[in-house]
């Protein structure tokens, strides 16, 4: 496992201590900044928007490990995300959003190098699902 997966790792663990907490924030906090985007989530329990985090998470460290599977899902969460119009900009949004609620959640644990850490992984899955959704809009 490279460094920086381990210290994404260790930091996953501090953070998701609480995990209905760090779930109900995320939320919280991308509705506040962009009401917006609330509208795509109207027909997501908070269930399925709890799967939807942790999925992306999972995800995350996989990259972070090199893991091949990562991006045949990624094109397929691509796909989903273009047919449900989440545009470039909202990637951006929920990046910040996550960047915002981690440091939160780590306390004093947070430094810039989790911070770009985090901000580096999740800007790679971002990318790659907007290539995705591009090339299936395409198609």
């Amino acid at each position: 496992m490279s460094e920086i997966a381990e210290r994404l790792e260790r930091n996953l663990e501090t953070i998701a201590r609480d995990e209905p907490a760090l779930i109900r924030r995320v939320y919280e906090d991308l509705f506040s900044h962009h009401p917006s985007i609330a509208e795509l989530f109207t027909t997501h329990r908070t269930a399925v928007r709890a799967e939807m985090l942790r999925e992306i998470l999972v995800i995350a460290l996989a990259q972070a490990e090199g893991a091949s599977w990562v991006e045949e899902n990624l094109a397929s969460l691509g796909y989903k995300h273009h047919v449900n119009e989440v545009t470039h900009e909202m990637y951006g949004w929920f990046t910040d959003c996550l960047i915002r609620i981690f440091a939160e959640f780590s306390g004093s644990e947070w430094c810039a190098e989790l911070e770009a850490d985090w901000r580096a992984v999740l800007e790679q899955l971002s990318d790659q699902m907007r290539r995705a959704g591009e090339d299936a809009g395409e198609a």
